[in-house]
């Protein structure tokens, strides 16, 4: 299965990296037992599910039933080939290798290539005019005039489109591109003649790009006149769609981890300022709100948010929507900053400076004391009647949360905005049940969750149902694979279990123990097919089981060829029904004391 890679060196970063640490990253993890235990990174759920067993090096969520040791989880949280989760996982253990990786992936669509191909060399051109002709000097000066670098305007490629209409055309022909790359790139308005005119002219260009860096459509900021939009986007394409990007993704995501966090902004020229200001993890939606696919980019990127929009009253409104979707996300820990003196980010760095802004950012909010601010601006404290309808509302929230201390903190806050003393708020609280400490959050408190974008939604199975037959083969192979005799005595007498599953596991089992000195159950799992590791890490994780002494082992194979016996028993049966039917006198016999003796047998095995 490693392809290519040494298995030395696959082996050398399994062992290296500790698959709690791994998983940590995107998983909060807390010690239950011999276990961690987590919210599942794979599906939506309020209930940890999700369990990490660092003795075995492996991973099982009992709810949608992944499982598998840190290349399998790299694997499905990724959606990356075998290779290709050995190099991330080496990086992350920062070992020096070099291993060819290539996508596991379909190829893709020839048109959305050619595309991609239209929209670089777009952004190239107009980037060219942008720093290198008259033509552009003027939108130059613009963003010079707006504080941004040489170098600023390089990181984003920033770029002019001309006013002339039948230049880009003229360019893209004399690049060989044809009409209907042209025509589905979005950078061209049809007419009824099926004539194609420039959708951007005279606008400062901003690429837009996927989560992997290619350009997949433009924002253009009019330079002069207020009759068109001052921002137009590129129309919804086949590669663009405003709801699935997040502007700076690309560049930014390398530097969530050391950073600590993303940096949500209103819009990307916040993300530009923050950049030259020596933030580099800056993202922002497409000039809308917040949507629930952004945040499940976000999530599976990182642990934490920062949300950052404008000081203003428009801008506050907006950083209540977007808590909406991210206030209590099951993987994402949120906090928000306030700006001073309703600035937006950009006005902020000019008038206070880059290191200002920096440490600004460090002054953040939980969302629930954003709320409480964003209520209290909303209400004069003035007027008593507003002061109690604030107290009522901001009081039904701080009656939810469950830690003590965190609860004095927010009254604290609720009651320096209204003059009412800590113990009098106390005694006005509303009661709520108290909840045991691993409870989910409350309904009105969880927000609706979408898996990953191109990820089918993950429903939980049932759980299943066991008969006391393969319950036995299940212990057993648990068994085998922790116990090398146990192994060895099923091998010798050539034991089949029943069911093929179990069977193949348990002859890849033996395969790789046979010329493995020292067997590790997260290395075997690199051997296996793929469609076995849920059942091999199902069966790893299993419940406490008792020792495995010689008796219980006994007992185990007995039943499990009781089992056996009881499927050949129904066969002779039917056999016999047919040679009586045929009136096969010697052929009744020689079935009848076939069938007596396989009775016997089955009694025999199936009472231990």
């Amino acid at each position: 299965m490693a392809g290519m890679i040494p298995e030395a060196t696959v082996d050398q970063i399994r062992t290296t990296v500790n698959i709690a640490d791994y998983i940590g990253q995107y998983v909060s993890l807390q010690s239950k037992g011999q276990n961690l235990f987590g919210r599942c990174p794979f599906h939506d759920e309020n209930t940890p599910s999700f369990s990490v067993n660092e003795s075995k090096q492996i991973f099982k969520c009992f709810s949608c039933g992944r499982g598998g040791n840190v290349f399998t989880f790299v694997m499905d949280y990724d959606h990356l080939s075998f290779p290709e989760a050995v190099a991330k996982v080496a990086a992350f253990a920062h070992i020096p290798v070099q291993i060819q990786t290539t996508s596991n992936q379909a190829p893709e669509d020839p048109a959305k290539t050619a595309q991609k191909k239209l929209l670089r060399e777009v952004t190239d051109l107009c980037h060219h005019l942008l720093v290198n002709t008259v033509s552009g000097e003027a939108a130059l000066a613009y963003l010079t005039k707006r504080g941004l670098t040489r170098e600023t305007i390089d990181h984003f490629e920033i770029g002019y489109a001309p006013a002339d209409n039948a230049f880009m055309l003229a360019f893209l022909k004399e690049k060989g591109i044809d009409y209907a790359t042209q025509r589905a790139s979005g950078l061209f308005v049809e007419n009824q003649e099926g004539a194609l005119h420039a959708r951007f002219k005279d606008r400062v260009m901003f690429p837009l790009k996927d989560a992997n860096g290619a350009v997949i459509g433009f924002s253009g900021r009019i330079l002069a006149g207020d009759a068109q939009a001052k921002y137009l986007n590129s129309p919804e394409t086949s590669l663009f769609n405003k709801r699935d990007v997040l502007f700076n993704l690309d560049a930014a995501k390398s530097a969530f981890k050391s950073y600590g966090a993303a940096v949500l902004f209103e819009g990307f020229m916040d993300v530009i300022a923050a950049y030259q200001a020596g933030v580099p993890v800056g993202i922002a939606s497409m000039g809308t709100s917040l949507t629930q696919e952004q945040v499940q980019i976000i999530a599976h990127q990182t642990r934490q948010l920062i949300i950052c929009y404008d000081g203003d009253t428009p801008g506050q409104k907006a950083t209540d929507r977007a808590l909406t979707l991210v206030g209590t996300h099951p993987r994402l820990e949120t906090n928000v900053v306030v700006l001073p003196d309703q600035q937006d980010p950009d006005e902020y760095i000019k008038s206070h400076g880059a290191e200002a802004f920096q440490q600004q950012l460090q002054q953040v909010l939980t969302p629930l004391a954003f709320q409480l601010h964003f209520m209290a601006g909303n209400k004069d404290m003035t007027n008593d009647r507003d002061r109690l309808a604030y107290i009522d509302a901001a009081l039904a929230k701080v009656a939810r949360v469950r830690e003590p201390a965190a609860q004095t903190v927010y009254l604290q806050q609720v009651s320096a905005v209204t003059n009412v003393a800590v113990a009098d708020l106390r005694l006005s609280l509303p009661q709520v049940a108290p909840l045991p400490s691993d409870a989910p959050p409350l309904p009105d408190e969880a927000p609706p969750v979408l898996d990953y974008p191109g990820q089918p939604a993950t429903t939980a199975p049932a759980t299943p149902h066991y008969d006391k037959f393969e319950r036995a083969e299940r212990e057993l192979l648990f068994y085998a694979w922790q116990e090398p005799t146990i192994a060895r005595r099923l091998h010798t007498r050539d034991f089949q279990f029943a069911h093929p599953p179990y069977q193949q596991l348990f002859a890849a089992w033996i395969a790789y123990t046979a010329n493995t000195p020292q067997p590790e159950f997260a290395a075997y799992l690199d051997q296996i097919p793929p469609e076995l590791m849920t059942t091999a890490t199902d069966v790893s994780m299993q419940a406490q089981l008792p020792e495995p002494e010689s008796e219980l082992i006994d007992d185990l194979i007995a039943l499990i060829e009781a089992n056996q016996t009881y499927s050949q028993l129904q066969q002779v049966k039917q056999a016999l029904r047919q040679a009586q039917q045929l009136g096969d006198k010697t052929g009744v016999t020689k079935l009848s004391i076939q069938y007596l003796d396989l009775m016997r047998a089955y009694k025999t095995n199936s009472n231990v």
